[in-house]
């Protein structure tokens, strides 16, 4: 299981302008474990009735290996624009296992430390001898909004590198837009939707995909990996907004739980 817990602690400051008003602050708690078949030991699970065994590791040597991988408690969370933000730092950068969870945390004016987005690269290696298979699934455990109803979902954005390979998600729109071809399209937009970005001269950066459901933001089913192959995911996080100065007042009580199930039988 794998778990992202942001916590909005006040009051948020009214929007200035569409692309204005900054401000989430939150905790973060970040882990992953993996439930592949039974546990044989501290550092592999075995798949049941095969020897194949698959291991989690934050770097691809696998130098430190595990079953079980956790990131704990990080500054709070601001909204970020992901074209003034993510999208200038650069793949390149952001899918690098040589940064870790802190590769988003930076420090305002004040000396007071919060985190832009949180970003958690991690691999899966078939250290057993025979092919494996598994099924991945970014799941959406808990959802809280405040005691005025307010949620994080509407801003909340999930990016996810599967081998390197970028795919931004966000929740399905309630109400949908309307296309050229008279259909509705309940895509939300990764940053401004492009009529605003035109108004306002900020760049287009499209749609994202729709969350697969209520419950689930994406899966893999059937990826098989043959022995000492490894397979990386880069997971990262945020709330999409504008630049955040680390000043901002935020939510009461609004929180997003996340997990990830990685489920492994044999061929």
């Amino acid at each position: 299981m794998y778990e992202l817990e942001l916590v909005r602690k006040r009051k948020r400051r009214i929007w200035a302008s569409i692309i204005g008003g900054i401000g989430v602050t939150g905790v973060a708690t970040f882990c992953i474990a993996a439930f592949l078949g039974h546990r044989t030991g501290s550092f592999t699970v075995a798949l049941e009735g095969k020897n194949a065994k698959l291991t989690l590791s934050e770097n691809s040597s696998f130098k430190n290996s595990s079953s079980y991988l956790r990131v704990g408690e990080v500054p709070g969370f601001q909204e970020i624009s992901y074209s003034h933000k993510l999208k200038k730092i650069g793949d390149e950068a952001i899918d690098n296992e040589a940064n870790d969870y802190t590769f988003g945390i930076r420090t305002n004016a004040r000396g007071k430390q919060f985190t832009e987005f949180l970003k958690y690269t991690f691999f899966i290696k078939n250290v057993g001898v025979d092919p494996a298979t598994y099924d991945f699934s970014l799941q959406i455990k808990e959802v809280i909004a405040t005691s005025e109803g307010q949620s994080l979902e509407d801003s909340f954005r999930v990016l996810v590198y599967k081998d390197g390979v970028p795919e931004v998600y966000a929740k399905r729109l309630q109400v949908p837009r309307p296309t050229a071809d008279m259909t509705n399209d309940y895509r939300a937009p990764i940053a401004l939707d492009e009529k605003d970005a035109k108004e306002y001269g900020e760049p287009f950066e499209g749609y994202a995909t729709m969350f697969k459901s209520t419950t689930e933001i994406m899966s893999q089913t059937a990826v098989e990996l043959e022995p000492n192959e490894i397979k990386k995911y880069t997971i990262v996080t945020w709330l999409e907004g504008f630049q955040a100065s680390g000043d901002a007042e935020a939510l009461q009580g609004a929180s997003i739980k996340l997990g990830v199930e990685i489920n492994a039988y044999e061929n």
